[in-house]
């Protein structure tokens, strides 16, 4: 296999790749395919694939196996411009300009990604489902879980449309996309949350290019220009989660995102000197909420935003300063409310002008 490209190009690609890899040692490795000028890089595991497409300047075809993170990184130190690479049957040469570059080929240790006959794929705008990934993956359990169904994200149909909803137990996101219909009926799939963390990586930059979604039985495909991301669906049934959501908020907080933001960002730091102890409360009144972390023998920090508040008598919550952080940084409009039952209930954090977002946070006793 011989073939010529961009060195950062090649870079890039091969680093798109290789997240589908948990654990990028050696021995994990990214395909290289070439057939004529173009070059198709992909890695998988048994959850997930990724697929980048990718013209070259081919001169022979061929087709191998590198090592990840090495290549990557031996393509980056090259010097800028294009990258001439050639592969014979044990190593893969780099060479730009008097530099040159051999690494060895390695045997593809994953389990075979055997991909599902697909269906007709559904068409959307990729910056819609990219924000509502971003709003609702923080919510999923990070790393290993007591319940592997919180390291999904569910997509329900909902009345027509597209529901996200993603649980650690703690917190819950639930995003409602209009206009779209992935699941048909009243059917939900399970996807795990570290996959559609990757695609919204790559459609971080393709916000306003078209995405085409298949959701088959086994698996989801993903498709965006030269970009394909397959993962695995979990069989696993999802928890009733509209049980959580009260059917009326009596109270309801709305303040400024940016200024509650700043004033987290600064309270947030206080904090961190102590988390497993440390909770930040807030003071609510009719026209003001005050913040403030106090943790013994350490210090205290207080501030007093602006605000609106409408229900019965003050009341006053705490929180995980982190967890209340992430509700409010998903809100998408430039006030952010609050709505609340009780000191022991969940409060709904959401969009001021409409309840497309909804974000339920636990407050901590006092």
């Amino acid at each position: 296999m011989r073939f010529s490209c961009e060195r950062d190009l090649l870079a890039n690609s091969i680093g798109t790749a290789s997240r589908a890899l948990e654990t990028r040692s050696y021995g994990n490795g990214v395909h290289l395919n070439l057939k004529s000028d173009s070059l198709t890089i992909f890695a998988h595991e048994t959850d997930m694939l990724i697929e980048v497409r990718t013209e070259v300047i081919g001169h022979e075809d061929g087709r191998c196996v590198v090592p990840t993170p090495l290549t990557q990184d031996m393509i980056r130190s090259l010097p800028e411009g294009i990258v001439e690479v050639e592969v014979d049957d044990m190593s893969l040469t780099m060479q730009s300009g008097k530099a040159k570059i051999s690494v060895y080929l390695v045997a593809d240790f994953n389990p075979e990604f055997t991909r599902e006959e697909g269906g007709d794929p559904v068409t959307v705008q990729a910056g819609d489902l990219r924000e509502a990934l971003t709003q609702v993956i923080r919510a999923s359990a990070k790393g290993e879980a007591r319940d592997f169904v919180y390291t999904g994200v569910l997509f329900a149909a909902n009345q027509g449309e597209l529901r996200l909803v993603a649980t650690d137990g703690i917190r819950m996101a639930i995003r409602d996309l209009s206009g779209i219909s992935l699941i048909s009926g009243e059917g939900e799939v399970l996807l795990p949350a570290r996959s559609l963390s990757e695609l919204e990586r790559i459609l971080a930059a393709r916000s306003k290019e078209q995405l085409k979604v298949m959701i088959g039985k086994r698996e989801a495909s993903f498709e965006v220009g030269d970009y394909i991301l397959v993962t695995r669906i979990i069989d696993e049934k999802y928890r009733d989660y509209k049980q959580v959501i009260q059917p009326s908020y009596p109270r309801r907080l709305v303040v400024k995102k940016s200024e509650i933001m700043e004033s987290l960002r600064r309270l947030r730091r206080m904090a961190r000197e102590n988390r497993e102890l440390t909770n930040l409360k807030l003071e609510i009144s009719e026209t003001s909420v005050k913040l403030s972390v106090n943790i013994p023998q350490v210090g205290n920090a207080t501030e007093e935003i602006e605000a609106t508040y409408v229900g019965e008598d003050p009341i006053t919550l705490a929180f995980d300063p982190e967890l209340l952080n992430e509700g409010i940084d998903a809100v998408s409009t430039d006030y952010a409310a609050i709505d609340i039952v009780a000191a022991n209930k969940a409060v709904r954090i959401a969009n001021a002008d409409n309840s497309d977002l909804i974000y339920l946070l636990m407050p901590i006793r006092q």
